[in-house]
């Protein structure tokens, strides 16, 4: 897995993301915001921000642009890295919270596909990183969405 993990790092130029400038449009899907009882950084998933039609096709609108949200998303995630205390009895993980309040449908495709390669990413390459990881659900609606999204995730 390590040698898997290295080339994909290779291969991606993962070691050189945090110089590049891919923008800030997209801060208000994912930040991160304080920090747990525990010191684990708190990272949170706001999926509700793609309701806007604009976001949404600039995030999403074509395999370009999809490829770059995820080289955004990676860049943000190595940013939570580097806040985090690699070295043992230190917080060597992060807190992730998942808003979905006024998530769009689970029709939108192309929200669904670049999330499950996003969780694909942060499974191979960053195994054991994400200490919990907490839906908030605003209402019964959400709750379906959000487990209509995971299944759509994981079996698609």
């Amino acid at each position: 897995m390590l040698k898997k993990t290295l080339l994909w790092r290779k291969e991606n130029n993962i070691d050189s993301i945090m110089e590049e400038d891919l923008g800030e449009d997209l801060a208000a899907a994912f930040f991160t915001n304080g920090v747990d009882r525990e010191g684990h950084p708190i990272s949170y998933n706001a999926y509700g921000v793609f309701e806007n039609q604009e976001l949404y096709a600039k995030a999403f609108g074509d395999e370009e642009k999809r490829k770059h949200f995820l080289r955004w998303r990676i860049q943000q995630l190595e940013k939570e890295v580097q806040k985090l205390q690699l070295k043992p009895g230190c917080v060597t993980s992060l807190l992730q919270i998942s808003d979905l309040k006024n998530s769009p449908s689970p029709s939108k495709k192309e929200l669904r596909v670049a999330m499950k390669q996003a969780v694909g990413i942060l499974q191979d390459n960053y195994p054991e990183l994400v200490a919990r990881n907490v839906s908030s659900p605003q209402n019964f609606a959400c709750a379906m969405f959000s487990r209509t999204l995971f299944f759509l995730m994981i079996f698609h």
